[in-house]
Order: structure tokens, then C-alpha cells, then sequence
């Protein structure tokens, strides 16, 4: 085996596994297999021969099309290649679970899902879409020469002509965990009645309401602006928190001198102060301009948050008091909470605490010189950071912004609580809180306005949106109608328009195996029994023959362009067409196929003659178009 850092080591035994596998009659396959091998070592666990349902999904949806920039007859080859690399290592290793031959499988069924994953310029990367305008600009990307002049010309244009080849970059001054925000996907937010009985359950708003009532008609603070400290010991049980006062351990006793000792109450009346829930008018603190929050929780939330990430960090509250140094990194690391929770509505998946903690040492050690600083010191800064990571995460977290699962707490010998794994998402309140604050910097739309109309109302409505959009209501409506949204809509189908059944059979297909009993009512239907053979090949529940054509020119056209409706012409010319065709062959279809009347013929041969990776084939679909307009 070998460390992620050790290259040489991994290149030698990718080398080894590429020169066994071309030897085992991988000849044509090299490219492939090298690309996902440096896929596996530089993005995923580093184990060359243990590959899993997830991996695959990541390399073929996730990784080749964001950073692979390759012709169609190249893309055409990615299935293949991978599920002949597959079934290469099922003979190194019979026992692996689940069995390679399973796994190549899935990747060759994958095909037309993968094809239309590379064609979808949604997923590529910054580098991948710059590149790809330069090589459509002529640029030889070979020529080092060429690309300095193109670069150079490339960082004249304007922000706006930069940002039509990479999408919306990122704002200045976000720091290096920022997401490449882009437009949001749409989002369901909770009714409204829902999260506000959110807000005004969650800690800190309860916190907030119960100091500003305190607080009443007015208290008298410090001379530094701080709460008394006969005050602060009251709101101890007043808020109910955990801070401790005039502490003993053991037969020792600290006494509390200052209400700024009070981590959990001095943290409460910073936001109220900083919310204008409260306000100090000389010696006096009094209900300030935004007292009547506490009547307006989402107002408060909203604003809790803003205060949070823009004027008081929760990190650097924690070191507010910090003799020793040890919260050097606080300013940083509360700047990048804004980005991570922005990524965290963009992707709306939970993220793991451990990888999230990684990802900011590693910018800590990017953005400050600690290279003389000792490794069991390091060691120790390291794990500083962890703690005011998971610190961070619990603020967010006491006013419903995220939700914090699975984590070990393993108590101490000293009477403390050891804390390690866990993840952390977005609560509803977050979803909510980030969608509003996203809206001022992106589109972010809000979906979820057609959940209450029958599945026929809601094809014929989603078909006026736009895609990404129509997708959210479809997904949100599904979500509403639960058991029942797969057989309402194969019930809807046969009335649906085209555009209609494609964004009905797409949400069918994301609802997977368990629609499958209500899909197959539509196999009788003679408009849509091509729609449940699509449908069941997507699921892996297809048996091999069941798109095999052979003879049936007229079946191979419907299926033909069933999928080209849904995949578009990439994934029908270059997945379906030769399989569909049968054992006769592509040619023997072909020469059949243009003489089925109708406008599917000459839009699926159209698709061919300019989509299949082929040229051979790729001309004789074109022979047999000019045959059909003729005939026409």
C-alpha cells in the first residue's frame, strides 16, 4: 500500500494493475482504466481495487464530467472501458462484495445517464468550461504559446463576458472553503406556521425573548457596558443556561467577577445588543428599536444570524478573553462559516465535521506560516480548531440554523466530554435563513407552489418552468403525495403533452424501483410502453433483451426516441442505438428504419447521423435520413 502523499509510489502501482489489465485484453482500454484509477487515488478512499456503488456514481456523475473535457466517440468509450476494467479485477478478486460483474453492470446500463452527465455543461468545472470556449476558439492546447496569448485576451474581457464562459464567480473576500455559488437549486422551504413555531422553540430566541422581558422596563450595566453581576447570576436560571458560577472544583472555589464570565449569558446579550433588541443609553440598558422580535421570531433568527456571521463571531466570542493566543485563527474561521452554510444550501447533503475541520486547518496552514511550530504543538493548535469548529456548529445549531447528528461524546477522565465524528446540514430554519440570504446574492428560488394540484394539473404547469425549476415543484410534489405520487402519475401520463411526459417519466425515474408497479399499468398503452422498457433499463431491473429491436424498425424508431424525449440525441445515439438494434446489426436497421413514416423517423435518424461516436455509423444514419426526406 501507499500514503496519499506518496505519487511515485501510487504511479508505480497503477502502472502494474493498467500493464496486467492490457494483458488480460483491457488492449484499447488503457486511457480509461488510467483515468479512473488517478480518480480513486486523488479524489476517493486510494484503493485501486476496491471500488463501490457510491465510487462508481462519483466517477461517472461526479468527477468525469466536471474535470474531463473529451470528444463524443471518447465519452462513448468511459462505460466500456470502466466495466472491462471491472470485470479485469473480478479475477483478482472473486470474494469483493458486491461482485465486480454486478458493478460492470451498472456502469454499462449508466451509459445514456453518463453520456447526458458529460453534455451537461451544469457540471463542469471552471477549468473544464475555459478550456472547452478555447478549444471552440480554435486554441491549440498543445501550443503553450497559443494558450498564453488566449489567457491573456481571456483576463481583458470583461467581468461579464468571464463570467458567461464560467458562471458567477465568487465574491471577493470569501476565503478559500467558499463554494462556487452559481445559481442555487431551488428550494422547499416549511410553511411558514412551521417555522415559526421553529424560531421560537429554538435556544437562542428563547434566550433573547427571556433577557429582553428581564431586562423590562430598564437595568442598570457597568461602567464598561457589561450586565451586573447580581444580574448575570439571576439570568443563569432566567435563561437556563449551563454557565457556571463562583465554580468548585474540587476544594478550590473560583469566584465569578464579572458577567462576562458567563459564557452562554454574556453570548445572549451580545446579539441582543447587536440585534437592537436591547440598547444602552448611558448607564441604562433598555428595550432597543427591534425589542418587538420577540413577537417576530423569524425576525429574530434572521437577524441572530446576520449579527453572528457579519458582527460577532461565534468563535471570537469564545476568545473574547484570550490571554494565552490560543484563538489566533478565530477571525478567520468565523469569516468562513458565511461560505460553508452557502454551500451547505447548495448541496443540501450532510457534511462531515471531521472532513469540514480538515478543510479549514489545511486553509489555516495556507493562509498563516507554521512551519516552525512543532508537531505535537501543532498537534495541539490542530485540535483547538476542532473544538471551535464544533463550538461554531453548536451556535448555529442553538438558534435552528443546522442540525448536528451522530456525534461521539466520550466523557473524560477530568470531568469533561471528549467529542469526535458527526455531521452537520441545514435545519429548516437554515434552509429558510440561507435561501433569503442567497436570494440577495444569486438566483434561489423557492418552489413547492404547485404541491396541492393533481398530478394532470401539475405536468401541465410544470411544463410552462424552466427546467431546474420544474424539477423542484416535481420533486416537492412527489415529496407531498408520498405512496401515492407514482401511481398519480403514471394515471396522468396518457393525457400528458410531450414536454409533460418527459418531466413525469424523469420524475419516475427518480423515484426508482419503488414506482415500478405502477409504471408497468403503462406497458398496455401504446404510447407509452417504450417509456416503461427506458424506465426499467434505467433501474437495472431490465433483463438484456428487453431493448433488443431485431426486425421491428418501427419499435426500434418509438424506443429510439422515447429516450431521445428524455436523455436527448448524445445518450440515444450513442447508448441505445446499436443494442436496440439487434443481432442483424445497425446496418440491416438502417436500411429498414428510414421507411417508417412519421417525424420520430428523421428526428431519431437526424440524432444519430449527428450524435453517434461512429462515423461509419454515423454516415449510414445519414444515407438513410436523405432516403426518408426523399421518400417523404
Amino acid at each position: 500500500m501507499f500514503g496519499p502523499d506518496d505519487q511515485e509510489a501510487f504511479e508505480r502501482a497503477r502502472d502494474r494493475l493498467i500493464e496486467d489489465f492490457v494483458a488480460s485484453g483491457g488492449v484499447g482500454f488503457e486511457h480509461v482504466a488510467e483515468q479512473v484509477l488517478d480518480f480513486k487515488w486523488g479524489y476517493l478512499d486510494g484503493d485501486l481495487q476496491n471500488w463501490s456503488p457510491a465510487d462508481l456514481d462519483e466517477v461517472l456523475f461526479g468527477l468525469y464530467p466536471a474535470k474531463v473535457l473529451i470528444d463524443a466517440e471518447e465519452i462513448a468509450e468511459v462505460p466500456p472501458g470502466f466495466a472491462s476494467f471491472l470485470r479485469f479485477l473480478a479475477g483478482r478478486r472473486p470474494e469483493h462484495s458486491p461482485p465486480f460483474e454486478v458493478l460492470a453492470e451498472y456502469v454499462e446500463l449508466s451509459a445514456s445517464r453518463f453520456i447526458s452527465a458529460m453534455n451537461d455543461e451544469d457540471n463542469w468545472s471552471f477549468g473544464k468550461r475555459m478550456w472547452s470556449t478555447a478549444l471552440g476558439e480554435g486554441v491549440d492546447l498543445s501550443d503553450e504559446d497559443a494558450i498564453g496569448r488566449w489567457m491573456e485576451d481571456f483576463n481583458s474581457r470583461t467581468l461579464g463576458e468571464r463570467d458567461q464562459i464560467l458562471g458567477r464567480l465568487r465574491a471577493p473576500g470569501d476565503g478559500l472553503l467558499r463554494a462556487v455559488f452559481g445559481s442555487m437549486p431551488p428550494v422547499v422551504l416549511a410553511p411558514e406556521d412551521e417555522l415559526r413555531t421553529l424560531a421560537i422553540h429554538s435556544v437562542l430566541i428563547r434566550r433573547l425573548t427571556a433577557l429582553v422581558r428581564y431586562v423590562g422596563g430598564g437595568r442598570t450595566v457597568t461602567g464598561r457596558g457589561n450586565l451586573k453581576l447580581a444580574d448575570g447570576k439571576e439570568l443563569v436560571a432566567v435563561l437556563g443556561t449551563d454557565d457556571p458560577f463562583d465554580e468548585e472544583i474540587g476544594d478550590r472555589v473560583f469566584k465569578t467577577k464579572s458577567s462576562e464570565e458567563l459564557s452562554d449569558v454574556d453570548w445572549t446579550y451580545r446579539i441582543a445588543l447587536e440585534t437592537l433588541m436591547l440598547e444602552i443609553e448611558g448607564s441604562k440598558l433598555l428595550p432597543g428599536a427591534n425589542a418587538r422580535w420577540v413577537d417576530s421570531p423569524l425576525d429574530a433568527v434572521y437577524g441572530a444570524l446576520l449579527v453572528m456571521l457579519k458582527r460577532i463571531g461565534p468563535v471570537q466570542h469564545r476568545y473574547r478573553s484570550d490571554h494565552y493566543g490560543w484563538g489566533w485563527y478565530a477571525d478567520e474561521l468565523d469569516a468562513q462559516l458565511t461560505p460553508l452554510l452557502l454551500e451547505l444550501h447548495r448541496d443540501r447533503d450532510q457534511r462531515e465535521v471531521d472532513e469540514l475541520t480538515e478543510t479549514m486547518w489545511n486553509l489555516l496552514q495556507d493562509e498563516y506560516d507554521l512551519s516552525d511550530v512543532p508537531a505535537d504543538k501543532l498537534a495541539h493548535h490542530r485540535s483547538l480548531v476542532e473544538n471551535a469548529m464544533r463550538h461554531a456548529f453548536d451556535r448555529l445549531a442553538e438558534l435552528g440554523i443546522v442540525e448536528i447528528a451522530d456525534e461521539i461524546r466520550t466523557p473524560t477522565k477530568y470531568g469533561g466530554v471528549e467529542r469526535s465524528g458527526g455531521t452537520v446540514q441545514l435545519a429548516p430554519l437554515g434552509l429558510w435563513a440561507m435561501q433569503r440570504m442567497a436570494s440577495k446574492l444569486t438566483d434561489a428560488p423557492i418552489v413547492g407552489a404547485l404541491r396541492e394540484l393533481s398530478a394532470t394539473e401539475l405536468l401541465r404547469a410544470a411544463g410552462d418552468l424552466a427546467d431546474d425549476v420544474a424539477r423542484g415543484e416535481i420533486d416537492a410534489w412527489v415529496d407531498h403525495h408520498g405512496d401515492r405520487a407514482a401511481s398519480e402519475l403514471c394515471s396522468a401520463l396518457p393525457d400528458a403533452d410531450e414536454t409533460g411526459r418527459g418531466l413525469g417519466f424523469r420524475a419516475l425515474l427518480r423515484i426508482g424501483a419503488p414506482a415500478a408497479s405502477a409504471v408497468e399499468t403503462l406497458r398496455a398503452h401504446p404510447d407509452l410502453a417504450d417509456f416503461v422498457t427506458v424506465f426499467r433499463v434505467d433501474t437495472l431491473a431490465a433483463s438484456p433483451d428487453e431493448m433488443d429491436r431485431a426486425g421491428d424498425a418501427d419499435g426500434w424508431i418509438r424506443l429510439l426516441h422515447t429516450v431521445l424525449e428524455l436523455w436527448g440525441p448524445d445518450a440515444a445515439a450513442a447508448a441505445w442505438v446499436i443494442p436496440a438494434a439487434g443481432s442483424p446489426g445497425i446496418d440491416a436497421m438502417l436500411n429498414t428504419a428510414w421507411r417508417v413514416p412519421g417525424l420520430a423517423t428523421g428526428e431519431v435518424l437526424t440524432a444519430v447521423g449527428g450524435h453517434h461516436p461512429d462515423k461509419r455509423v454515423a454516415k449510414a444514419a445519414r444515407k438513410a435520413l436523405f432516403k426518408y426526406r426523399s421518400a417523404s
